[in-house]
Formats: C-alpha cells, structure tokens, sequence
C-alpha cells in the first residue's frame, strides 16, 4: 500500500521504538472504531517517519488476538506488515464499529481533531454515547419514554386538535380521526404504559406537549426563522420553542408571507411560478425537524435571501449518507417514531423519499438543483436557489409530460437541468450529478435523446452532449444552439493547427488521435482544412499525410 503523509481522523501513527503499550493501543483502536474506522500504524513517527516496530509487536496473529481479547464486543481488526525506509511498520485495519465499542477496561472513547488539525483519542461523555448510539442506529431517540412525567400533564389537549387538523388538511391517514384520544396517542406511538399509567415518548412530547415540559426533557428544541438581505435583517422572529406541529404552522406562515408568484400562460390555464417551490420547502423543513439530532445543542435555522432559502438542523448525515448519495441511498431517519408520525399525518412523503420531491418539484419549475454541498458531520444544510423565470423551459418541460401522460424522472429532469447550466457535459458528470452508474445514465440520456431533448457531440471517451435544437428553438435560443454545436468543430480545428505549427505534419491515425474521433470525422475535418486551403495533401495511399502550406 502506499505510505501515507500525515495523521487525519481515520489515519493514525504510533512510534514503537520504546515498545508502544498494548492498552494505550487498545484505547486508540476502540476510539478508531466508535468515530470513522481508518488505519493505524504502529512503528512511525508523527511527521510520518517509520522508525520499525518493536519485536513483541511483529506477529499479526497475535496482536489481532489481543485486541480480539481486549475490547467489548470484540474488534476484528486486520494487520500485516509493510516494509518503508528499510524498517518494518504494522499496519492495522480499523472497521467502523456498528455497535458501541469499550476496552476491556470499560473505557468509551472516540477520535476528534484539534483546532491544529491533528487528531487525538478523548474519552465519550454521556451524552455522545447517546449521539453515537443514534448515529449508528442502535436506538431511536425519539422512541425514548419519559417515566418522570405523566402524560395527561404532559400531552395538550389544544395540540392534539391541532394534529387532527392537520391530518384533514395533508390528506393523512384518515383512519386515525376516528380514533379516541388515548388510542391516538398509542397509534402513533407518542404514549407508553409502565405499570398501569401512561407516559409520554420523546416523540409525543415533540409533537403535541405542552412548552413548558418541552423545553424542560428536550432542551436542545428550538427553530429559528430569520429574513435577511445581505448583511441586513428584515425579519427575526423570536425562537420558538413549542410543539413541532405549532412551530410547522408558524413557519409556513412566515414562508409563504414571502413568497413572490409569477403567472405563466400555458394553453388556456395561467400557472402560478414562485420563487421558491412550496413542497421543496415543507418537504426540506419537516425534514430538519424530524431528522435532527435532540442530543445535540443548536436550533433548526431558516434563513430566507433574496435568491437562495437555506435550511439547517443540527447533526450530520447518519453514517453511509453523503451529498453524494442522498438521492439513491435508502431512507434511514434518525428518530425512527417521530418520522413515521409525521408521514401519518401528511406533513412527510409517506414513500420515504422525500428528497426526490424536493428534487422534482424544484427542477420542474425551472430551478437549481438542490444543494447539500455544505452539510458537516454536525448539520446538515439544505439551500434551494431561486432563479429568473424561464417560460420557455418550463413549458417545454410540461409539454412533455403531457406528451407522455406521467411526471418526467427527477434523473432526466437532472440531467436536463444540467444541460441547461453546463451548455455540454460529459456522460461521467452526468452521472455524477444523477448520482447513479454510467450504465444506468446512458440509460437516461439515450431515453431523452430519443424524446429529442438531447442531442449527443464527438465520439468516444471525448463525446459530450446537450439540449436538442428543439429545446433551444422553444426556449427562443436558436444562436446558442448554433454556438455550442459549432464549438466542437473550432475546437478540433484549433487543435489540429496548434499541432501542425510544433509538428508540422499529421496523418488521419494521428487526428483521430488528437481529436478522439471516428477516422470518418478526421478525414472529413482534413478535407474541409484542405478545401479552406490550410493544409495540403502530401504522398497517397498508407504514407499520405497532411502538412500545412
């Protein structure tokens, strides 16, 4: 394996030259473990210097039976020896622990960086091993029952109308309004009964609690809505702090009291186009409030701005999740309870995937595409830009799915969007941005090419591709067509003559080459450069090849 350069979180180095102790390396494995897996290297320095390793540490058998031995549950780690700079260093494995992982001593521990950005191995408090234990998924947080609090003290009656309101205005599960009170409550998992008396969930309490009792057992709870233009803000309401289903309706309010519509004639109907979408934003805000982490101090923040909403809700991504992925991983909610109530009562997409809504419904209307770029491992941010209103590419879009009777693939609308920022993009950018293999985006892409959206450019590993001239003919473009059609063949032609003034002399196997094109295309690019009188034919037959006059 390559040698590494510097210690990071998943990578770490321990001088053997005074024989390293076993439970000092047991602590830091454990703590490897409980953070992000990674490897460690026993028998280098911290400026990356490998100094050897010390005999009693030479058997891989034997040091991976005592770490076996000497953590709980046991950590199957993997070793082997790598030889750099003439000394030998053990190299150890470290999986990411799906459990919560100790020393044989009873020490919790995880890894952290330091403000210098070096790593270090601290001990877990309390309240990490909670965070640690929801990262991972071994509990669900908002199932947790509150046995210190009755729920008739705790559940409000006010809230509890408020949610079957609710449940009537976003289409619920019907079936829950004719239930009583009490059998609401265990339907949706917000009460527990311990010896014969009922006690509220975290859940529960979230959902229709009384304030008071919320910011006392859940104080990390708190929403901030604030409105700003640049540096300067225009609306910065109070925290709230009350039930999640009061706090949703607070907010909307603020959101939609902002909302700017403009009106587009399609056909005999005039279609409402806002600044920014209203699903996307109850889908991305009901999100933030279910997923967050209560563990976790901080508040659910939106920030409204003249072209961009963000959204924010404390604690990352749970583990396997990633800006990368989030459109293709499965579902996995952090508070398991608090989730399945909120898609019950309307307010979540029921399928699970709401995020494919936000998607959709953003790039339908013409919008960016929905960015999580600058999510951490302790929050995650949503931004939805809003943009110019382009008629033409919103009717061409509804048009189509007229066309096709069925809501256009959140992957074509996608790979359509990026066509339209991009102008070209390469079938791995594609992919990229889709978030799915190049064998299912060609998939795509060759679909919307059939539909005479997309039109492909070049050959080979060099082909590009690009909204159709129809979709620039709708969209009142035509000269853009022209100038990102003709832009390839410059290209070629510039870098033909760039060669041609080093080398002087190219054949078609060498244009094929330097153009990543069929031989047919270099030999038609040869002919027009001859015709335009730039270059001559000299020889004829395989020794032929073209110099310039």
């Amino acid at each position: 394996m390559e040698r590494p350069t510097k210690e990071t979180l998943t990578i770490e180095f321990k001088s053997d030259r005074k024989c390293y102790p076993m439970t000092k390396l047991y602590e830091d494995l454990v703590g490897m473990a409980n953070t992000d897996g990674g490897w460690l290297f026993l028998g280098m320095e911290d400026d990356a210097t490998p100094t050897g390793v010390d005999k009693q540490h030479m058997s891989c058998q034997f040091m991976e039976a005592s770490i076996q031995d000497n953590t709980l549950p046991s950590l199957f780690v993997k070793t082997h020896i790598e030889t750099w700079g003439n000394h030998d260093v053990l190299a150890i494995e470290v999986p990411i622990s799906r459990q919560l992982m100790m020393t044989a001593e009873g020490k919790y521990l995880r890894r952290r960086l330091k403000r210098d950005g070096t790593p270090e191995t601290v001990a877990l408090k309390p309240f990490e091993i909670l965070q640690r234990l929801s990262y991972i998924q071994a509990i669900d947080p908002s199932a947790q029952v509150i046995e210190d609090l009755p729920a008739g003290i705790a559940l409000s009656p006010l809230e509890r109308e408020r949610l079957r309101n609710m449940i009537r205005t976003y289409h619920g599960d019907a079936t829950l309004l004719d239930l009583s009170d009490i059998e609401l409550d265990r339907a949706l998992g917000f009460v527990r009964e311990r010896s014969g008396e009922q006690f509220p969930t975290i859940a529960g309490l979230l959902m229709i609690g009384q304030e008071d009792y919320i910011r006392q057992y859940v104080p990390s709870h708190e929403v901030l809505f604030q409105v700003l233009d640049g540096v300067n803000v225009l609306a910065n309401p109070p925290a709230m702090k009350g039930s999640l289903l009061q706090t949703f309706e607070k907010v909307e309010l603020l959101f939609q009291s902002r909302i700017v519509e403009q009106e587009l004639q399609i056909g005999l109907f005039r279609v409402p186009i806002p600044n920014y979408e209203k699903e996307a934003f109850r889908e991305g805000f009901v999100n933030a409030l279910v997923h967050r982490d209560y563990f976790r101090v901080g508040a659910v923040q939106v920030q409204l701005q003249k072209n961009a909403l963000s959204i924010s809700s404390p604690g990352g991504f749970l583990e396997g999740i990633t800006p990368d992925n989030i459109l293709t991983t499965a579902p996995t909610p952090r508070n398991v309870l608090l989730a399945e109530a909120a898609k019950r009562i309307g307010l979540a997409e029921r399928t699970g995937r709401g995020i494919d809504k936000i998607y959709t419904v953003m790039l339908r209307s013409g919008h960016a595409i929905p960015d999580y770029s600058a999510s951490t491992n302790t929050s995650v941010v949503l931004r939805l830009n809003s943009a110019a209103l382009d008629e033409g590419y919103i009717k061409m879009i509804i048009a189509e799915e007229e066309r096709l009777q069925s809501t256009m693939p959140v992957d074509a609308l996608i790979a359509l969007s990026v066509l339209k920022t991009e102008r070209r993009a390469t079938m791995t950018l594609l992919s990229a941005k889709i978030q799915k293999p190049i064998s299912d985006t060609r998939a795509i892409v060759e679909w919307l090419i059939e539909l005479g959206m997309v039109e492909g450019v070049g050959n080979g590993s060099g082909r590009r591709y690009m909204l159709s001239s129809k979709v620039y003919s709708i969209t009142n473009n035509k000269a853009g067509y022209a100038r990102q059609r003709g832009w390839d063949t410059m290209q070629e032609r510039e870098l033909l003559l760039m060669h041609l003034e080093k080398y002087n002399e190219i054949n078609r196997e060498g244009v094929v080459e330097l153009c990543r094109c069929t031989a047919n295309h270099a030999s038609w690019l040869l002919r027009q450069l001859v015709k335009d009188g730039i270059v001559e034919l000299c020889g004829s037959g395989r020794g032929s090849y073209y110099r310039k006059r």
